[in-house]
């Protein structure tokens, strides 16, 4: 048998207690450090997720902020043209108000116009002119009397034409197609009377090519040598009977072509000095020989054709005036178709009129 053990002292047991105090506080310590390390970290997450944001916040700030200004310096630009355009609107609203009023008042001026024009056309309806011209034939020796009635209405057609009464000018387009559009202008309705003059000097000359141009000569030589600084219908020039050399050649060229002739209009220098006069594709002329005692005749070579000169006037310096429906008148040059006046001829521009 052993003996049974020695009870234990107090000492011992109060350091165990002490012990498992300080055991429970470390391990107490231990457990509230982890859980304090723990949340430290997670807040320091926090704050860097928090610093990022703010960062990307404070770079959107920055960006908006540039943007803002972009728009507000837009924004005042498009105020300070919406103002301008505000201004030129009004300005243009008061400007149309202007304009509908004389346009009220245009219109009511143009109706006016209207039956002052048709009051016009009834009565000029009853206005006529009336032309009369001796034809010589020098082949027969007779004498025939030809008269023409002109509507004034179709003479006003052409007076009113303001656009072509402008200076002729050698050497110009612009002179050669108002030229060439008078001449032509035997083909509109209201220059029937140059057709009929046509026919009329066709018939005398009893289709003798010859003859019928130099009657178409004397009878352009009747009208009235005046000065003209502009282009002129051959309707004009007849009614009016005056006109000068553009003017008188250019409705003997439109007599002719009316009759289908092959004709030249042709601007020159005629001893100096500017000049219109024509030639026309016919065979050679002899009239001059035999009724006019020349010794020469005189044509323009135009595209390896022979064209014989007319000229168109008649005027006689320091010399009684001349009938040109008279066997007198063809002893003076220019009476024939072959003619020349002039001591010097340089072709400036030619016009040419096919018939």
């Amino acid at each position: 048998m052993y003996p049974p053990p020695p009870p234990e002292s107090k000492g011992k047991s109060v350091v165990w207690i002490i012990l498992g105090i300080v055991i429970g506080f470390l391990l107490g310590f231990s457990l509230e450090y982890s859980i304090a390390t723990s949340e430290i970290l997670s807040l320091k997450n926090r704050i860097s997720t928090l610093e990022n944001s703010l960062i990307q916040c404070q770079s959107s700030l920055e960006s908006l902020s540039q943007e803002y200004q972009q728009l507000s310096s837009e924004y005042s630009i498009l105020v300070q043209n919406y103002t301008i355009l505000s201004q030129k609107y009004n300005q243009l609203l008061e400007e149309h108000l202007v304009l509908i009023n004389n346009y009220t008042q245009l219109k009511q001026k143009l109706t006016e116009l209207e039956e002052l024009n048709e009051k016009f056309q009834n009565q000029t309806r009853e206005v006529l002119y009336y032309r009369i011209f001796t034809i010589y034939n020098y082949k027969t020796g007779e004498y025939w009397y030809a008269w023409y009635r002109i509507r004034a209405s179709d003479y006003y057609h052409y007076r009113f034409d303001v656009e072509t009464h402008t200076p002729a000018k050698l050497n110009d387009r612009f002179t050669e197609e108002l030229l060439r559009k008078a001449v032509l202008s035997w083909r509109d309705m209201e220059s029937m009377v140059i057709r009929e003059i046509a026919d009329d000097l066709w018939y005398i000359s009893g289709g003798d090519e010859e003859l019928f141009v130099n009657l178409v000569i004397q009878f352009v030589h009747q009208i009235y040598y005046n000065v003209t600084s502009y282009t002129k219908y051959p309707i004009e020039t007849l009614v009016e009977g005056s006109g000068d050399c553009d003017n008188l050649a250019v409705f003997a060229a439109s007599i002719l072509n009316a009759k289908g002739f092959d004709v030249l209009l042709m601007l020159v220098k005629a001893d100096g000095g500017a000049h219109a006069m024509l030639a026309v594709n016919i065979p050679s002329p002899d009239d001059l020989f035999t009724y006019g005692n020349r010794d020469y005749r005189y044509y323009y070579e135009y595209n390896g054709v022979k064209y014989w000169l007319i000229e168109a006037t008649w005027s006689r310096i320091d010399e009684d005036w001349i009938d040109p429906a008279t066997p007198e008148a063809y002893d003076y040059l220019g009476s024939f178709v072959g003619d020349n006046p002039w001591e010097s001829i340089e072709v400036v521009s030619v016009i040419e009129f096919r018939g």
